[in-house]
């Protein structure tokens, strides 16, 4: 009886953890058990007399060794960059901060600006809302946000570039590139921005990210030369969206993510590189109404083509990063087998307060092995931005 106990006990035990790894059924939201490494904070409230750091971002660099970090030092106070607040009631400098690791994120150089916004009577600059793409072809990374004058261009924003071609090391002056991405007929005031935290690289090389007209329509722009010169990729959705991000399918086609009103997600799906979209709300993505993020996953060999009990596992899939809650705590990073029409349990991140989200893939030494992924969020109530990581053998249980 004890030993036919133990088979028992371990037989449910195995079971559970395969379980963990089956997708799930649109309405099935209730998360997992976490995987994720000890968290790190990389910036805090009140670091270097910076009232808040928000809005982070993170890429791999093209050495496929160093990490780079981003996001907003908002000197005064926590609001956006078009919004006032603080003791004076008025808009703030920020600048982007930046931090890179070596070492899978273990320990990172200080913080540091990627440029310093010209702050005084004359000429109040700010530059806020970072995301990065990475051109694993050219081995660059851009950099890019959104840039507000209050002096004499207030209600205007635009939108910049930054370039590194040394693993995040240094950065470029900061370009201008605000008339050559927004789509036509969008105006020159009215707050339109980039989103925060990662745009994409296609598999013919093109470069994408997300640019969104609050209320109205998000679109793509992107580079098809290597970032020598920015457009405006496709056309606008037809429905409104708000903070998103693209990523391309397994079918090439793209889709774009969304946040818009808490309890869904919006989807906007192109089988025509942007030309038209077609679209649909995720309600088994729940939502807090915040910021996430979406990406394509390759899997190791111990995976990709392989079938496990009625799953059969592709090359790539794609994890998706969010609050999966009715307001912005309990952040979980689940997977799509089929394209991002289902979606497994997922495992959690931070069960307690959290916000914005961005990923990365840590490559494995091992080809056999699918890719750690870095996560980086915001925690605390957005009092503290945190990197930690998810081990590859742990986004899909055996």
């Amino acid at each position: 009886m004890k030993i036919n106990a133990k088979i028992v006990l371990l037989a449910a035990v195995a079971a559970s953890l395969f379980a963990q790894g089956a997708p799930k059924k649109k309405g099935d939201s209730k998360p997992a058990k976490s995987a994720a490494s000890k968290q790190v904070v990389l910036w805090k409230a009140g670091d270097a007399k910076i009232n808040t750091y928000r809005i982070p971002a993170l890429c791999m660099a093209p050495d496929g060794k160093t990490l780079v970090a981003a996001c907003d030092a908002r000197e005064d106070h926590i609001y956006d960059l078009n919004r006032k607040g603080g003791p004076n009631n008025d808009y703030q400098r920020i600048n982007i901060a930046i931090r890179t690791s070596k070492d899978g994120g273990r320990t990172w150089t200080p913080s540091v600006y990627s440029h310093e916004w010209k702050w005084d009577d004359e000429e109040k600059w700010a530059g806020s809302d970072p995301s990065f793409v990475v051109d694993a072809k050219n081995k660059k990374i851009f950099l890019f946000y959104n840039v507000a004058e209050y002096v004499k261009e207030a209600g205007i924003y635009k939108q910049y570039v930054q370039e590194s071609s040394d693993n995040g090391k240094t950065w470029g002056e900061p370009k201008d590139i605000t008339a050559a991405i927004r789509p036509a007929g969008w105006p020159q005031k009215g707050f339109v921005f980039i989103t925060s935290g990662s745009g994409m690289q296609t598999k013919d090389g093109t470069l994408l990210h997300t640019i969104v007209y609050v209320g109205k329509q998000v679109a793509l722009f992107g580079s098809e030369d290597g970032g020598e010169t920015w457009k405006a990729y496709g056309k606008p959705t037809s429905e409104p969206g708000d903070e998103c991000k693209v990523v391309e399918l397994q079918n090439g086609g793209l889709m774009i993510n969304s946040r818009k009103a808490a309890g869904a997600r919006e989807i906007f799906e192109s089988k025509d590189k942007g030309e038209t979209w077609q679209h649909w709300s995720d309600r088994n993505l729940k939502d807090g109404a915040c910021n996430a993020q979406i990406m394509t996953y390759p899997l190791g060999r111990n995976f990709a083509g392989r079938k496990v009990g009625s799953v059969t596992y592709p090359k790539e899939i794609l994890i998706f990063s969010n609050c999966n809650a009715g307001g912005r705590s309990n952040l979980t990073l689940r997977y799509s087998l089929d394209d991002g029409q289902s979606w497994n349990e997922g495992l959690v991140i931070e069960p307690g307060r959290a916000s914005y989200s961005d990923l990365c893939l840590i490559p494995s030494r091992n080809r056999d092995d699918s890719p750690d992924v870095g996560v980086i969020f915001e925690g605390s109530g957005e009092k503290d931005i945190r990197f930690c990581t998810v081990k590859g053998r742990d986004i899909l249980k055996k």
